[in-house]
């Protein structure tokens, strides 16, 4: 079995505050990014009901004037945009282009192997490694997987269930050479299934 690759060598000409990724925070000590917090606080107040609000495109060039914006140490207000699939797509985007996955190279193998942990032992397997993270990819995955649980929660009308979410959000998770789908989205499903004991 190839290595994974070490922690912090993902490209770093990857995305800026899509650059600063997850290591630099803000002056309020957050360790949430501020692209997160933005488009996620956003989404809980005017996406939840929006039918496949994860799956609809936006407008290439305001996701550009976006990320510049960010980039650039400029405040974001999504509010003022009245669109909720722009912030979807950010928080997809931002997610994407961090230099190493929010779930780190360093989980990779675990992950992708979870399935041969028997079905009794998954959640204390998976809380095990999920707690191993670095404390700003903790508090960033937490932060998000309970956002997608009040999503998930809206599912018979915004028809995002944990498995459409999985499909989603896993790739953005976590990536690699080879590229594990199945078994990276399963983690992100059980994850959402279980996020009540993973994070407890």
């Amino acid at each position: 079995m190839e290595k994974a690759p070490r922690r912090g060598t993902g490209g770093q000409s990857r995305g800026l505050a899509f650059q600063r990724g997850l290591r630099q925070r803000d002056s309020d000590g957050d360790p949430v990014p501020v692209v997160m917090r933005d488009t996620i606080i956003f989404l809980s107040e005017q996406g939840l009901e929006i039918e496949g609000v994860f799956r609809r495109s936006a407008n290439v060039t305001l996701v550009k004037e976006v990320q510049l914006k960010y980039n650039s140490g400029q405040a974001v207000n999504f509010r003022d945009m009245e669109d909720v699939h722009l912030a979807a797509v950010i928080l997809k985007i931002f997610l994407r282009e961090l230099p190493e996955p929010l779930l780190t190279y360093q989980l990779y193998n675990d992950i992708v192997n979870l399935a041969s942990v028997s079905s009794d032992s998954q959640v204390t397997v998976m809380k095990t490694l999920v707690e191993s993270l670095p404390e700003e990819n903790y508090a960033s995955l937490r932060y998000l997987i309970t956002f997608l649980a009040q999503v998930s929660a809206n599912s018979e009308v915004n028809k995002m269930t944990n498995s459409n979410l999985a499909v989603v959000f896993g790739p953005n998770l976590l990536w690699w050479r080879g590229n594990a789908i199945g078994p990276i989205n399963n983690f992100t499903r059980t994850l959402l299934d279980q996020h009540h004991l993973v994070f407890a």
